[in-house]
C-alpha cells in the first residue's frame, strides 16, 4: 500500500491511498464537535458467528507437521490466536509483546499459536517467516496458515476480520472470549501502554478461570 499524506493549513491531513483513495483526518475533538462517528473499536471490529463453538485451526508447522486446536497441548489452556504474516509492520510491533506474555505466562496455563499467512513462494520456503522468528526469538507456535487471500476460507466462524494482525483470546473451554483488531505500536504512545494494560488483565482473568477436569 502506498499512502501520501499532506498536511492542510486548516490542520487536517489530506490522505491518497494507492493514489486512488482520498481520505481526509480531522483532529479527534474537531470530529467530535462535528458529530461524526467515533473510530472502530479494535475490541469490537471482529467476532465470531457462534460464540458458544470453539474457535478452529489446523495448519503444518516449519517443519510440516500439523498442528490443530484440539490437540493435547491446548487442552485446558488459554490460547492467544494471533492472525498475522512476516510481511505485515505492525505484526512486527506485535511480536515482542506475545513473546512477553509468553514468557509471563505459559507456566500458568497460556499458549500462543501464530497463524501466519503468507505469499504462496513464501509457503513453499519461508525464509522470511524463519527470519521473523529468529529476530524476535519467538518461543510459541508459528504455523503457516496459507495465503493472504485465504484467510476467510481458514477461519470461517470470524465476522469483519479483515485487520492485520487480529488476535483471538480463548478461554480453557476453547471460546473466543475477546477479540482484538490491529496493535497499537510502542510509537502510539498511551494507546500502546493501555492495550498492554488491558490484554494482561485479560489473560490473568483467564488464567484464573479452573479447568475442566
Amino acid at each position: 500500500m502506498l499512502l501520501e499524506v499532506t498536511a492542510e493549513k486548516d490542520g487536517t491531513l489530506e490522505l491518497l491511498e494507492n493514489r486512488r483513495t482520498k481520505m481526509t483526518a480531522i483532529r479527534s475533538a474537531e470530529a467530535r464537535a462535528k458529530g461524526l462517528p467515533e473510530p472502530t473499536d479494535p475490541s469490537r471490529h471482529t467476532s465470531v458467528q457462534d460464540p458458544t463453538a470453539p474457535l478452529h485451526f489446523s495448519a503444518p508447522d516449519l517443519d510440516g507437521k500439523m498442528v490443530s486446536d484440539t490437540d493435547a497441548r491446548f487442552r485446558n489452556k488459554v490460547v492467544i490466536v494471533a492472525i498475522g504474516g512476516s510481511w505485515c509492520p505492525n505484526c512486527h510491533d506485535e511480536a515482542p509483546f506475545l513473546v512477553e506474555l509468553y514468557k509471563k505466562y505459559h507456566a500458568r496455563g497460556l499458549e500462543i499459536v501464530d497463524l501466519s499467512f503468507e505469499e504462496g513462494d513464501q509457503l513453499r520456503n519461508p525464509t522470511r517467516l524463519r527470519a521473523f522468528i529468529q529476530e524476535y526469538e519467538i518461543p510459541y507456535t508459528v504455523l503457516l496458515a496459507g495465503e493472504t487471500g485465504q484467510l476467510h476460507e481458514k477461519l470461517p466462524q470470524a465476522v469483519n476480520l479483515n485487520a492485520w494482525p487480529t488476535t483471538f483470546f480463548v478461554g480453557r473451554d476453547g471460546l473466543v472470549k475477546s477479540v482484538h483488531a490491529g496493535f497499537a505500536a510502542p510509537a502510539s504512545g498511551e494507546f500502546h501502554d493501555e492495550l498492554k494494560a488491558d490484554v494482561d488483565r485479560l489473560v490473568e482473568g483467564l488464567l484464573a478461570d479452573v479447568a475442566e477436569k
